[in-house]
């Protein structure tokens, strides 16, 4: 993934390097029994009509109100509240078209009136919110880029957020975008509760894209219709692959991490490619945990091409394709390259494939787990031979949702692939 639209490679160049090892197409009559389906997927009701807790309708009852429907007008109320507090804005029902871009100052809350509060972009290049500080939450919007198709014309984001931290999204819906939800830069985000779909730019079309040392908790939302629903990388020099001949990493930046748990993510047929709903493009040397997904009517679950972690206890169901030729994969991991460039370093390693849960009704063929050039890759407990390495296992961290205090960090120990994640 790059910030800059590029092209992601052709089905020719995503099907090498599957030839080392690769599970056995199985069968409907091969589909496991969940061990329990209630704990996986979205843990409560999505979206911007769900209403907040009490408490928080209580602390977010006052408020700077916006007047008018434009971006200026939103900029006014966030620069008063950050001035003079209280530090929530609230945006009325209505249709709110983005001249310009907003941007939010640190401690201000974002909140709208549901499904009837609409940022709108108001052309191809809009960017709706870049966030100016810390502690800045969004909540009970839908935030609407240019166009909910593939074309390469559109340019919209939805919310930046660069180098801030414990800046959370929730019961929100964001759609139409380029890139609809991006963290870099060393960024601290969590996104929760939201409906992010209908974000299929062709060559972007990121629902949440996390590069440049971000660290990103993904929970509990719904995702369709997006080109990939979470995109991730490290922090490349992009000028260095024409330059070197390879893409090599911008020193001094700490390593991306995110976690996707307990979403629920649906087709993604309406893109041309219908490819990896979660991903880790080349380049991406950091960590990662899918855990406790749903992944429903899509052609391609969880594609691995760099970097370590663990894809334990997810439902993969009901896969399927609208283009013949390409196979039903629900998790594969292979090295790769990036648009044909070789990057620095790239190599996913230490990946631990386990406990997931598969349905495929009506007969229809498909790959469980399959694995290319990759190093210290287990699938349910057992080495995949071709990927023994004696490299060291990293650490992965393990996120702890914000609380009270509104930081988004580790917590104490984190997990290592091939030992069990501790908790939920």
């Amino acid at each position: 993934m790059n910030p800059a639209p590029r092209r992601l490679a052709t089905l020719a160049a995503v099907a090498a390097g599957l030839c080392l090892w690769t599970a056995p197409a199985l069968a409907a009559t091969d589909a496991a029994t969940p061990p329990n389906l209630g704990d996986v997927g979205p843990r409560g009701p999505v979206g911007p009509d769900v209403p907040l807790p009490a408490d928080e309708q209580a602390r977010l009852a006052r408020r700077v109100t916006v007047e008018g429907r434009t971006a200026s007008a939103v900029q006014t109320a966030c620069d008063t509240a950050a001035a003079d507090g209280p530090h929530v804005v609230f945006l009325p029902a209505g249709r709110y078209v983005f001249e310009a871009t907003v941007t939010v100052p640190g401690g201000v809350t974002v909140l709208g009136d549901g499904s009837k509060t609409r940022c709108v972009a108001e052309d191809e290049r809009t960017l709706l919110f870049r966030v100016a500080g810390d502690g800045v939450r969004f909540a009970r919007l839908v935030l609407e880029g240019a166009d909910t198709t593939p074309a390469k014309t559109n340019q919209t984001h939805g919310i930046r957020v660069e180098g801030r931290q414990n800046v959370r999204i929730d019961h929100s819906e964001v759609l139409g975008f380029s890139y609809a939800i991006s963290a870099f830069d060393e960024a601290g985000l969590r996104v929760d509760h939201c409906r992010i779909h209908h974000n299929l730019r062709d060559g972007l079309g990121y629902g949440v894209a996390v590069y440049s040392g971000a660290w990103v908790l993904v929970t509990d939302n719904a995702f369709h219709q997006n080109r990939h629903s979470l995109a991730s990388n490290g922090a490349l020099d992009w000028s260095s692959g024409k330059r070197l001949g390879r893409y090599v990493h911008e020193p001094g930046v700490r390593k991306t991490h995110w976690e996707f748990r307990h979403n629920r993510v649906g087709s993604n047929d309406a893109s041309p490619y219908e490819l990896c709903a979660a991903d880790t493009h080349p380049g991406m040397d950091g960590t990662f945990v899918v855990q406790g997904n749903v992944f429903e009517n899509l052609r391609h679950g969880v594609g691995i091409r760099d970097g370590s972690g663990i894809i334990r206890g997810n439902l993969f169901r009901h896969l399927r394709t609208v283009t013949d030729f390409r196979p039903l994969i629900a998790v594969s991991v292979r090295w790769g390259k990036h648009n044909n460039i070789p990057v620095e370093g790239c190599m996913p390693h230490h990946i631990e494939v386990a406990d997931n849960v598969f349905e495929m009704p009506g007969g229809a063929e498909f790959q469980r787990c399959a694995v290319g050039k990759a190093e210290h890759v287990t699938v349910d407990g057992r080495l995949v031979t071709e990927t023994q390495t004696d490299r060291p296992a990293p650490a992965i961290p393990r996120l702890r949702p914000m609380g009270e205090d509104g930081v988004l960090g580790a917590q104490d120990g984190g997990w290592h692939a091939g030992a069990a994640p501790a908790g939920k």
